[in-house]
């Protein structure tokens, strides 16, 4: 099935490549890349697949955009990001994404609201960001604005109001809906102000046996079917860790650290920033997991501090799941001083984690490979690496 918009949005790119041939172009990319630093041809497992090649994104970032006064709705043409192509469908997301997208294109058309100009730093609606939870059809909507809080109070939440009616006498799923205000000069799908004008302030998704509620800013794994093969990896990797303790860096919501709780007597998950942190602690609850702690710090900083603290665990194990960026090199030397028997890195960006991995190899030994295809018809893969103390 390929989308009507194949070769004009920049999303998809490689559509027109049968599956088999994508999945075998990343699994000699991997090879590659990690024979190159040393690791055995043992050690690197096949690429697994996504259980699902069409609809298998659960959240996508459409942007508003117009053409002759009259609103698009849409991702940004390829090669070409001050244009948006206006989208009637989206085989990465959603089969509902088309009747979504034209339902709001009609009531922005009603309303007569204004599209943001970026240039002209004037204008109203910026982006509609959509979440689906997969295991439960679940449809979160957040609709991104620039307008003030008193704008939004007086005039706009009536707008918003009627946008709800519409998607939902159109047989949409519409579990949540939110509207997020940003005056930024910034052009982030992104808010710290989030006003919830309908339903629940979030959704549910299951993955293998644990919950999860995801609220509007929620990371979580883009592919929730290859989510479940990557938490099953992971659990596999630290497997045999019982009465110790595993650190979850850069740990967001507690997706790892919840799914892999009965493997260690203890989880202790860092991350920075604070709404994630009361997410993991109300997905904890959700679940009845107890042994899960979760700190609200910059990991750095934590790792300094807890080596010199008086504090000590039988700590084995350190997951590590950061930014595309990868880690800090005060992080890196921190995590070696802590002298874990056991590291395990998720990456989706090849060259961060080779970069970071070769600070490790001067103590660690790499014992296991696993790529998943988290992003079929894209260039993009996840991979996680278990390394070992020599």
């Amino acid at each position: 099935m390929t989308c009507r918009h194949f070769g004009t949005c920049g999303g998809c790119s490689l559509q027109d490549i049968p599956y088999e041939e994508q999945l075998k172009t990343k699994q000699r990319q991997v090879q590659s890349i990690f024979k190159s630093i040393g690791s055995s041809e043992d050690s690197i497992k096949q690429i697994t697949p996504s259980p699902a090649q069409q609809f298998y994104r659960n959240k996508m970032e459409f942007v508003f955009g117009e053409e002759n006064g009259k609103p698009l709705l849409g991702l940004h043409k390829k090669g070409q990001y001050n244009e948006v192509v206006d989208l009637q469908e989206c085989t990465a997301f959603s089969s509902k994404t088309g009747a979504v997208l034209e339902a709001t294109r009609k009531w922005a058309v009603e309303n007569k609201i204004p599209v943001y100009n970026m240039k002209k730093q004037a204008g109203i609606l910026r982006y509609l960001v959509l979440r689906e939870a997969k295991s439960s059809g679940q449809l979160m909507v957040n609709l991104i604005v620039s307008i003030t809080p008193y704008v939004f109070e007086y005039d706009f939440k009536k707008k918003a109001l009627q946008l709800v009616k519409r998607l939902t006498d159109s047989g949409i799923n519409l579990a949540c809906m939110t509207v997020g205000l940003n005056d930024s000069k910034s052009d982030v799908a992104l808010t710290e102000k989030n006003e919830l004008i309908y339903g629940n302030a979030f959704i549910e998704e299951k993955i293998g046996k644990i919950n999860y509620k995801i609220f509007p800013y929620t990371f979580f794994q883009t592919n929730s079917y290859v989510c479940e093969k990557l938490y099953d990896t992971i659990n596999e990797f630290a497997q045999a860790q019982k009465d110790t303790t595993a650190f979850d860096l850069f740990c967001g919501s507690g997706g790892i650290a919840l799914y892999i709780s009965e493997v260690f007597e203890k989880i202790i998950g860092i991350e920075l920033n604070s709404k994630a942190i009361d997410n993991a602690v109300v997905n904890a609850k959700l679940n009845n997991i107890s042994n899960c702690e979760f700190v609200c710090e910059r990991v750095e900083n934590y790792l300094k501090k807890f080596e010199i603290s008086k504090f000590k665990v039988k700590l084995s194990t350190v997951v590590i799941d950061p930014p595309r960026a990868g880690l800090a090199k005060k992080s890196i030397q921190s995590i070696i001083e802590l002298n874990p028997a056991n590291i395990i890195y998720v990456s989706c960006k090849l060259d961060s984690i080779i970069n970071d991995l070769q600070s490790f190899l001067q103590y660690y030994k790499i014992v296991s490979v696993q790529p998943l295809d988290m992003f079929p018809h894209t260039p993009h893969l996840e991979v996680i690496v278990k390394l070992i103390h020599k």
